[in-house]
């Protein structure tokens, strides 16, 4: 049985290890071949903004909006029934010439999308959180690969703003090498399965091609992505096109919405199952993105417990079954890549000295909310969207 478990194990290692090495062959391709043309279009670009009780940081949201190089655009703030002031927050910034506020009854991020998407007159729309915080050339950046007209949609590169305590660095981290290495690479491969609410860019006719933002499942990003990838239209990756966001800053607060992203996935994958291994439909988000997902997803999961078992084999037997020498050079791998990644994402160093936190503990966290979400998904226990509560943190001075 030890044996059996030895070699179960010795195989995730490896399957991580290749995981690794592939995020860094093609993070390297997307870095040496993602120089886009000047964006040289005149489409005019609707920026909606959905906001339920987003007071605190919609201010911050769109003075970083109305100071885009690219000026051929307008601000569509949507407010979903907000219980606080936040359609007060709204009306006191219709001094800048091109905000637009509209109000509707509380139903959801995506019905607010969609409110924003039906009164906008851009033929590209830009979808972003009200805790979203741009560069002065963001919006530029974003635009630059619908230069191709076969581009359908563009994906930013998020960070986050609120990085002073360990729960904020550690997220900070994991967006550079989880999310928007994750990114890269399925922008080489064609199959790029989420943009991002914090920062997306759509060819308005393709969203309605798709009938919109779905409230089917908790992950409306999601949603829409595999949507439009489904139909097999292209969609990038821009590092450059840069928005800041404010990360949950209590261990509950991130604790609920990891888990509704993972909830929402399961969502997702059900609802597209149909199109996994399809060559036909979506392609490669079929034969590539959908499975690597759902590989991801469980390889995590079972990685996890191996580590378990290895901790619980060495304290009680003072036996690791030969597999720490494995175990240590797939760390190896892993801190060489996020050492790149840091570089090509011109981050700070330092969040280096918190990837083994990341690895012990931080990652632990995230893969056991996965396994609770699964196993109520497989249970049919409903959840509901989690709003966070908002600090008001969406700064670039706490970067």
């Amino acid at each position: 049985m030890a044996t059996l478990i030895s070699l179960a194990l010795t195989i995730f290692v490896y399957l991580i290890t290749f995981e690794s090495f592939m995020y860094f062959i093609c993070s390297v391709r997307h870095y040496t071949n993602s120089s886009y043309k000047k964006y040289e279009g005149d489409d005019f670009v609707s920026i909606i903004v959905p906001c339920y009780n987003e007071e605190l940081t919609l201010i911050n949201c769109i003075k970083s909006m109305v100071t885009q190089t690219y000026n051929k655009y307008e601000i569509i703030i949507v407010d979903d029934g907000s219980t606080d002031g936040t359609l007060d927050v709204a009306k006191s910034l219709l001094h800048y010439k091109n905000v637009v506020v509209l109000t509707k009854p509380n139903a959801g991020k995506a019905s607010a999308l969609n409110f924003g998407i039906k009164h906008c007159r851009g033929n590209i729309v830009v979808c972003v959180d009200a805790d979203s915080i741009f560069l002065s050339d963001t919006l530029l950046k974003l635009l630059e690969p619908f230069s191709d007209s076969k581009v359908a949609a563009v994906s930013g590169n998020v960070k986050v703003a609120n990085r002073e305590n360990v729960l904020g660095k550690n997220q900070a981290l994991e967006y550079i090498l989880g999310l928007n290495l994750y990114r890269r690479m399925f922008t080489v491969l064609n199959c790029v399965p989420v943009i991002p609410g914090a920062i997306g860019a759509f060819r308005k006719d393709v969203v309605l091609e798709v009938g919109g933002y779905s409230l089917d499942t908790l992950v409306e990003d999601m949603d829409l992505t595999m949507a439009i990838s489904k139909l097999g239209y292209k969609i990038e990756f821009v590092g450059e096109a840069i928005a800041y966001t404010e990360a949950p800053e209590s261990y509950k607060d991130f604790c609920k919405q990891r888990y509704r992203w993972t909830y929402g996935t399961f969502e997702v994958i059900n609802k597209y199952k149909s199109i996994l291994f399809n060559y036909k439909s979506g392609k490669e988000l079929g034969v590539v993105g959908l499975p690597y997902i759902i590989f991801s997803t469980f390889i995590n999961i079972l990685i996890t417990l191996a580590i378990l078992y290895l901790v619980i084999n060495l304290i009680f037997y003072g036996n690791s079954s030969n597999l720490m020498p494995l175990f240590f050079t797939m760390f190896v791998l892993q801190n060489i890549l996020i050492l790149y990644t840091i570089h090509i994402d011109r981050e700070d160093l330092k969040l280096l000295f918190y990837w083994p936190f990341q690895v012990v503990i931080y990652r632990q966290i995230i893969y056991f909310i996965t396994i609770k979400a699964l196993i109520n998904y497989m249970r049919g226990k409903k959840t509901s969207w989690n709003k966070l509560d908002r600090l008001g943190k969406n700064m670039l001075k706490s970067t």
